[in-house]
């Protein structure tokens, strides 16, 4: 069995994730908060973000972001906003999210970016530094 090399599989990954169908490519960054206060009877207690709660985060954001977009039809037909998401950070750096978010609706482009910045905000560990840039180029992915 042969090595194969990371240049080779990094390669390999891009060809595979391939956005040239999509209709309107964003280039997101979506920073998450590193703790919150949670109720604990008569006071707080101060909870801090991890993984598994950062992916829980995403996954409930890209809900909300897919309700809004096709409505019931996400259940239905089982419709869905195309999605690449990084997850980075960690240690001494803010954990955040690299995504490249597809617009499926031309009537939506102008105010996707607004869309992506309220659902991301009204989410537990959203926190409020986004940014969001339309047509990335392949580089960026």
């Amino acid at each position: 069995m042969s090595q194969v090399s990371s240049n080779q599989i990094q390669t390999s990954i891009r060809e595979w994730m391939t956005t040239s169908e999509w209709h309107a490519p964003f280039a997101v960054t979506l920073t998450l908060r590193q703790s919150v206060n949670v109720p604990n009877g008569f006071s707080s207690a101060k909870l801090w973000l991890n993984e598994t709660a950062a992916v829980q985060n995403l996954r409930h954001f890209l809900n909300k972001l897919n309700r809004s977009v096709f409505g019931k039809a996400v259940c239905r037909y089982g419709k869905g906003i195309g999605c690449i998401p990084v997850l980075e950070g960690g240690g001494d750096k803010r954990l955040h999210y690299h995504a490249i978010i597809d617009c499926p609706r031309p009537d939506l482009v102008a105010d996707f970016p607004l869309l992506i910045a309220d659902h991301w905000r009204s989410t537990q560990w959203g926190y409020w530094q986004i940014d969001c840039q339309a047509n990335p180029d392949d580089g960026w992915l």
